[in-house]
């Protein structure tokens, strides 16, 4: 207990900076911004740096004798490696950083310098002292490479000048500028420890070297959703506009308006209602291109049925059409079971050999979705070609985009040749009822 209470009462700012940094990667975990895992391994290097200096304070306060003989004692041994890991981990830190700062291309080059630091250390814990020694009473004397390790750590500082400066031409500047404040702050503090003004500073400095930059690697994070975010719905606001005008299609107007002219001869109320149909169906086609909410099955079903009621005036008795709706309580995107059932007409019955059939509509709840299925006993075709039909099956891409989109729901296609289409719609009922609630 004393040995903690020690090692917190000497390290409490770098304790403390390190316990943010942490909660910080932690409260951003889902997002894990560009770089995340190299500011984890800082906090490991950095946590590590602190405890070894703690322990080596802690015991030369409490069982140090300044003119006891410790030559060969095994505390002499651990001095030794405490001071190699120190020497080690810095200039590793500075590596690590380079490596999130910067676009290092030659990673295992760059890293030379410090391999080079790792092996002097190992020679002078096991062989000669090259950098360091302690003498009999511990106390610590530089040898002919004590520079060493600042050195390398250095050479890492002045290429993250050299890429902060590029950043700066490329008018990345608030990476550059962030990059030359974290340069600029460990300088002065190694220049402040130089000239003993201050002492044991570094694992603070690098500290908020890291800090300074997780909340650039955060803000430019939050940029980048935001590009993304309305880059996407830009795409959605396309592909309803795609979806919209592949609906409103001039062969099913023109079908529709000759079928409608055939009837007024013959049967005046059928020629109104037909009418009112068709002014309903492309009323609701045009709001696809500003609505924006999910809509009940009701609605949704409603808006097919007004599709299927012209188709039949062309179809007559050769096209039927059988409903079974079990669950009629949840919502999903606008126009997303009419063009299905629309190519299910056009691509599958209007294809087949005899030139009719049925098409089936069908809703359930399932344990954790709503299903719908829409299936029909017309041409079918061989799923693999369903990539390359390119324009001709435009509403299904769309179909398929929105509902992942809006609802997080998905299409499943099943088809043969001569055998008929099967298409499935699958619309998770957590998101379902979120959306329905708004």
């Amino acid at each position: 207990m004393n040995i903690v209470q020690e090692i917190i009462n000497n390290n409490f700012i770098s304790i403390a900076m390190i316990i943010g940094i942490i909660i910080m990667i932690a409260e951003n975990r889902k997002e894990t911004p560009h770089g995340t895992e190299h500011i984890a391994v800082i906090v490991v290097l950095l946590s590590i740096i602190v405890v070894n200096t703690a322990m080596m304070d802690w015991y030369m306060k409490s069982s140090y004798e300044a003119h006891e003989n410790y030559d060969g004692d095994i505390i002499m041994k651990l001095m030794y490696l405490r001071s190699a890991i120190e020497h080690i981990l810095f200039p590793m830190i500075a590596y690590v950083l380079l490596l999130l700062v910067a676009p290092v291309k030659k990673k295992y080059i760059i890293f030379i310098p410090e391999a080079i630091v790792i092996l002097t250390e190992f020679i002078n814990l096991f062989g000669t002292r090259l950098i360091f020694h302690y003498d009999k009473h511990l106390v610590y004397h530089d040898d002919l490479f004590f520079l060493l390790p600042y050195f390398v750590g250095m050479l890492y500082l002045l290429l993250l000048i050299r890429y902060s400066i590029s950043f700066l031409k490329e008018k990345q500047m608030s990476r550059g500028f962030t990059v030359i404040f974290i340069v600029f702050l460990t300088l002065l503090e190694c220049y402040l420890e130089a000239a003993y003004i201050v002492v044991d500073l570094m694992d603070e400095i690098v500290a908020l070297d890291v800090i300074v930059y997780y909340f650039y690697l955060v803000a430019i994070y939050q940029s980048e959703m935001k590009i993304k975010l309305r880059t996407s719905e830009l795409e959605l606001e396309r592909s309803k506009r795609q979806l919209t005008i592949s609906q409103i299609q001039p062969h099913f107007m023109y079908n529709s308006l000759t079928s409608i002219i055939y009837l007024c001869d013959k049967d005046t109320q059928k020629t109104k209602n037909a009418l009112i149909d068709f002014s309903k169906f492309l009323r609701k086609n045009l709001e696809a291109m500003s609505r924006k909410s999910l809509v009940t099955i009701k609605e949704e079903l409603e808006h097919t049925k007004v599709y299927l009621s012209l188709e039949k005036l062309r179809f007559e008795d050769e096209l039927n059409i059988e409903l079974d709706i079990k669950d009629n309580d949840f919502m999903l995107p606008m126009l997303t079971i009419q063009p299905i059932v629309e190519n299910a007409v056009k691509h599958g019955i209007n294809r087949s050999e005899s030139g009719c059939g049925t098409v089936w509509i069908s809703t359930e709840e399932t344990e954790d979705s709503h299903k719908i299925v829409i299936k029909d006993d017309g041409a079918g075709f061989e799923i693999d070609s369903l990539k390359e039909l390119g324009e001709n099956h435009i509403g299904i891409s769309n179909v398929r985009k929105r509902l992942a989109d809006e609802c997080g729901g998905e299409l499943i296609i099943k088809s043969a040749p001569d055998e008929g289409t099967e298409c499935t719609i699958l619309i998770p009922k957590e998101l379902s009822n979120e959306d329905s609630g708004n």
